[in-house]
């Protein structure tokens, strides 16, 4: 049975089936799969019930994997722990500073955009949903945000280095949720503000919640700039919001999308969700420049 494609919303986004991750993907099928990441953004899964090694076997077909962030469950490893609970099965302390650090998700963002590699592509699967329900995740497109950006507004993006900072996007959400070893190890770093993806060649706004400023730009003036684009990106008309089932894989491109997750009973409930995140092919900038072909 070949790949079947349906339209998430008229936006963005697509649903796609006729396949399984576990029993193994053709290359016929997976260049179905990689055209539909690259052209809609967003791509839902459902029913794959993944291992962890059969997903990291999957999301290593797109590229070189990420390795944990240090602050986060599972660091060092080659998957996220997008989760209320810990190793030894507790349910994590809601003000410890690992809870504050990774509740900053509710902000809208890509992954990795505070690295000199951004990331790529993530595919997040659903393990364990909380059985009150919540723990949503919301969508946009920064592809379809920058087709919509005014001439005049467009014209000032365009070749414009924003600045990303974890600890910034960390500390905005809640003073004293990154460590003093996380901003050691994650600086500031520059990202291209503008994308163009080498397959469609289709030009999206590279935004986050982690934007400290804009090169060139007074600070208070870049932070405005980034405010403006994030709105208009996440124009309540446009956002997707996925309601995770069990063995849902969803899968976005860091590149062309931004988007957050949304509240559940973190105390009382349990969310395990595991995150492969595929590297880009380097950095956005180098030396103050933006990298031909960013």
């Amino acid at each position: 049975m070949a790949v079947q494609i349906e339209k998430l919303t008229s936006h963005f986004g697509a649903r796609l089936t006729g396949f399984s991750i576990q029993d193994g993907i053709s290359e016929d099928d997976f260049r179905v799969i990689n055209r539909a990441i690259n052209e809609y953004g967003l791509i839902v899964m459902p029913n794959q019930p993944l291992t962890d090694d059969t997903q990291i076997a999957f999301s290593e077909r797109f590229g070189p994997l990420e390795e944990t962030l240090t602050g986060a469950v599972g660091a060092g490893s080659k998957l996220v722990r997008v989760t209320n609970i810990l190793p030894d099965g507790t349910i994590k302390d809601p003000n410890s500073q690992l809870a504050l650090f990774t509740r900053a998700n509710f902000l809208w963002h890509t992954d990795s955009s505070f690295k000199e590699t951004p990331a790529k592509f993530s595919l997040l699967s659903g393990r364990e949903l909380p059985k009150k329900g919540g723990g949503d995740t919301e969508f946009a497109s920064t592809a379809v945000a920058f087709d919509e950006l005014p001439t005049e507004l467009r014209q000032v993006v365009e070749g414009k280095i924003a600045i990303h900072s974890i600890a910034h996007s960390r500390e905005k959400f809640q003073k004293g949720s990154s460590t003093e070893e996380q901003r050691r190890r994650l600086p500031p770093v520059q990202q291209a503000l503008v994308r163009t993806n080498p397959l469609t060649g289709r030009k999206s706004i590279h935004i986050a919640s982690h934007i400290s400023g804009v090169v060139g730009m007074a600070d208070d003036v870049g932070q405005k700039l980034a405010e403006k684009l994030l709105e208009v990106a996440a124009n309540p008309s446009k956002i997707y919001r996925h309601q995770w089932s069990a063995n849902d894989a969803v899968m976005w491109d860091n590149r062309a999308t931004i988007h957050r997750a949304t509240p559940y009973d973190e105390t009382g409930d349990r969310r395990l969700m595991i995150r492969t995140t595929v590297s880009d092919f380097g950095p956005t900038v180098m030396n103050g420049t933006i990298v031909e072909g960013a």
